[in-house]
């Protein structure tokens, strides 16, 4: 290859290399870095001005070199022609775009024309805030404003993006006018026409600028400019279109007394209180587990146990304890507690047995129980005023009468206890109370941007009886109506409730089981040292000997041997002569018979009663001792 061929051969490789660089749009080398966003300094008809009717277009110049991509989305979408009168076009120029309707600007409306903040110039700087270019076409320019929010129903958040539409009549004929909601989910429509209107707003998932099935959407929200200028507000809630009723999910025991009732969608939270209801059957019984249950096996946990946490968790406390053989209100009516050896039986459930039930939603049920709470607070101190009161009236008699009285009148003012009161001011305070008492303890509830109850897929279920250990009950649920307002929905789902494994204190245990062993009990009764008697962690089988290891030398043989051994001590505690055999020390046939000598220890009458019971052995082979 010659030189001339070479130098041609290089000089088409750089133009190649130089166009590819070209093409690429990255941004510019070179001098400092530009942080500023672009602006609009001019625009194509000016603001504020008529247009002849059939423009097709208009245009807009920014103070730099701009991209021809956005922040997101395409370019076409980064403009916003309201009211929509045809197909809208974005070309691309080097410091501006041009917006183009093939159809033209209809006479007589007033358009606005909004610049959305994701135009970017070459070093990433987007708009800060919208641009709008008004201007009209016959029509008067009023600065009506019809504004409002956007927010998600499910979550209560603010939904940027959203497209939102206000249809105005204008004589026979109907005119839209739309924008978009910023990133706080705000949004406004400006320069509209007076008079009534309706708004509505949706996802616009695949920007077609129309209202998709699919597409999360809001209802039509009526509204109406009576006098220009005015403004209207309106707060649009988003929903997942569905067509289907909510259905019954699972069902899950709490406690004996409590439900937590899972749903497959959102329910309605302003449903009238009470209009959702249940219903709880005995559909199976283990009869031998059950009776268990009932003769004592279960009445810690089912009886008590169930009723004590509902008190905490579903509210069932005073009445449903005292039924349940629970001495805390005569406790807290100063009166002491009755011991009772064996539980009276709880009477077996019968299949067909129906349980009532009360439904409640999340947010119902924290209003429910702080009321309840609140009242049982309210009675107990009214209690304790009545007793200090006639304690200091001198009439002990009639203080804990009051005392009785006042917790009787608490537990008929808790709302839901057995045919109890409606909650209410004058349910929980009597007649006449304080507006304050009914909102001091309000609990906080979950709501939305607009102040909505947010909804919840779940319902709480509390029961005026508790559920036995090991029965099958069949839950029934009716009248669920979800966000989107379709009724019908409920369903059914079998559950079992285990009572919970109650764990006894290890004292009791070891009580326990001294009882039952009649030759301890003995020796309990006898002995005052009960140290001794209680200690049963360490007892081998044989626990006649080994109850007191701490006076019993290694070898028991001759310390049992007092015929021939002098009640010499010293020599009993000499362990060095006595083979360690440990083997004889448990060997109890070899105890003589003569406990006398044992007697003779004070320290040690549980060990000669208890040997006093035991049947003599043949006396064993006595061993020699060296002079």
């Amino acid at each position: 290859m010659n030189h001339g061929v070479a130098t041609r051969v290089a000089l088409v490789g750089a133009v190649v290399l130089g166009a590819a660089a070209c093409a690429r749009n990255e941004r510019p080398s070179g001098g400092p870095e530009d942080r500023f966003p672009p602006y609009v300094i001019e625009t194509l008809p000016d603001t504020f001005s008529a247009v002849e009717p059939g423009t097709r277009e208009v245009r807009f110049r920014f103070s730099e070199r701009i991209s021809e991509r956005p922040v997101s989305g395409r370019l076409n979408d980064a403009v916003v022609v309201s009211p929509s009168t045809g197909e809208v076009r974005v070309k691309h120029s080097r410091d501006g775009i041009t917006v183009r309707i093939r159809e033209g600007f209809a006479p007589g409306l007033v358009y606005r024309v909004t610049v959305l903040p994701v135009i970017k110039d070459m070093f990433g700087n987007a708009l800060q805030d919208p641009f709008d270019l008004v201007f009209s076409t016959g029509g008067e320019i009023v600065p009506n404003v019809v504004a409002g929010m956007v927010e998600d129903r499910v979550t209560g958040e603010a939904t940027r993006d959203a497209r939102v539409a206000a249809r105005f009549v204008l004589g026979d004929d109907t005119v839209t006018h739309w924008n978009v909601s910023d990133t706080g989910g705000v949004f406004s429509l400006r320069y509209v026409p007076a008079g009534t209107f309706e708004v509505w707003a949706w996802q616009d998932m695949n920007r077609d600028g129309e209202v998709g099935g699919s597409e999360p959407q809001t209802s039509f929200v009526p509204g109406e400019l009576v006098e220009a200028p005015d403004t209207t507000l309106a707060i649009l809630t988003l929903i997942l279109p569905d067509t289907t009723p909510p259905r019954l999910a699972r069902a899950t025991v709490e406690d004996s007394v409590k439900l937590k009732i899972e749903i497959d969608d959102y329910i309605e939270p302003d449903l009238e209180e009470g209009s959702i209801t249940g219903v709880v059957t005995v559909v199976a019984l283990d009869t031998a587990s059950a009776e268990e249950d009932s003769l004592g096996t279960g009445e810690d946990t089912a009886g008590v146990t169930g009723v004590e946490e509902a008190g905490v968790e579903a509210g069932d406390t005073v009445v449903a304890a005292g039924e349940a053989g629970d001495t805390l209100a005569e406790q807290g009516a100063g009166e002491p507690e009755e011991e009772t050896d064996v539980p009276e039986p709880v009477p077996l459930p019968e299949v067909g047995d129906t349980i009532p039930i009360r439904i409640f939603q999340e947010h119902e049920y924290k209003v429910w129980l702080a009321l309840r709470q609140d009242s049982i607070a309210r009675a107990r101190e009214d209690s304790i005023a009545r007793a200090r009161e006639a304690e200091d009236a001198g009439d002990t008699g009639d203080a804990a009468a009051g005392a009785q009285g006042a917790g009787a009148a608490g537990e008929a003012a808790v709302p839901g206890i057995r045919g109890a009161a409606p909650a209410g001011r004058e349910a929980r305070n009597g007649p006449g109370a304080g507006e304050d008492s009914d909102t001091a303890d309000a609990p906080d509830l979950p709501r939305t941007l607009s102040g909505l109850l947010k909804p919840a897929r779940s319902l709480v279920g509390v029961l005026e009886e508790a559920l036995m250990g090991r029965v099958v009950y069949e839950l029934v649920v009716d009248g669920i109506v979800n966000i989107a307002g379709v009724p019908g929905g409920g369903g059914v789902d079998t559950l079992t409730w285990e009572p919970p494994v109650v764990e006894k204190d290890s004292a009791v245990a070891a009580d326990s089981a001294q009882t039952g062993d009649s030759l301890h009990a003995g020796d309990s009764a006898q002995a005052g040292d009960t140290t001794q008697a209680g200690d049963t962690t360490g007892v081998p089988p044989d626990t006649t000997q080994a109850g007191d290891t701490t006076g019993v030398p290694p070898d028991t043989v001759q310390v049992a041997d007092t015929s021939e051994v002098p009640p010499d001590t010293t020599q009993a505690g000499d362990t060095t002569k006595v083979p360690p055999d440990t083997t004889q020390a448990g060997d109890t046939t070899k105890v003589p018979p003569d406990t006398t000598g044992n007697m003779a220890d004070p320290n040690r009458p549980a060990l000669a009663a208890a040997r006093r019971r035991t049947p003599s052995p043949p006396p064993p082979t006595r061993r020699g001792r060296a002079p």
